[in-house]
């Protein structure tokens, strides 16, 4: 059976960039035809505080990946879609910018049904259920209340040999 994980921004990052400025239709694009309305590229910002750490992966407010994430899954998956949003340090003495990619992942319902959810509908645990798995080794868990992408082991070993920095990948349980 082969093995999934969750891919998301590290819970042990002390100061992650802090983005202002992104319209509120790019926080928003989990469905298709917002997502086909936005412009190819943008820009926004971020606070330019004492040493940011600059991870590969946001999650807030909206799910974001680094150049080098985007050219990965690129090759998993070909016609990824994917927005530019180009970020520029919010202050005026600092020339720093960071450019990430909006990609959007369509959802796939497989999530089991004996994962659990909290009182408001959120899922206190990721169970994949193992007769709706998509063919696609990037993919996101339809059905739920938040954004989460998960990928196969291959994906996921191809991720750490990049060394990426700030990412977390959680094993998710397949049932």
């Amino acid at each position: 059976m082969q093995s999934y994980f969750r891919l998301s921004a590290s819970s042990r990052l002390r100061r992650p960039l802090s983005i202002f400025g992104l319209p509120e239709q790019y926080q928003k694009a989990t469905e298709k035809k917002v997502f086909d309305q936005l412009d190819q590229a943008i820009v926004a910002y971020f606070r330019a505080e004492a040493h940011e750490e600059i991870s590969d992966v946001l999650s807030a407010p909206t799910f974001l990946v680094s150049d080098e994430l985007k050219k990965l899954f690129t090759l998993y998956i070909p016609g990824l879609q994917a927005k530019i949003i180009q970020l520029f340090a919010g202050e005026a003495d600092s020339q720093e910018s960071y450019r990430y990619w909006l990609p959007y992942f369509p959802p796939v319902s497989c999530l089991h049904e004996s994962a659990e959810r909290y009182p408001d509908g959120s899922v206190k645990q990721i169970i994949l259920n193992q007769m709706y798995l998509p063919p696609e080794p990037i993919f996101r868990v339809g059905g739920i209340l938040e954004y989460r992408i998960v990928v196969e082991l291959s994906v996921a070993e191809s991720i750490l040999r990049r060394s990426p920095y700030g990412i977390d990948l959680a094993p998710v349980e397949v049932r």
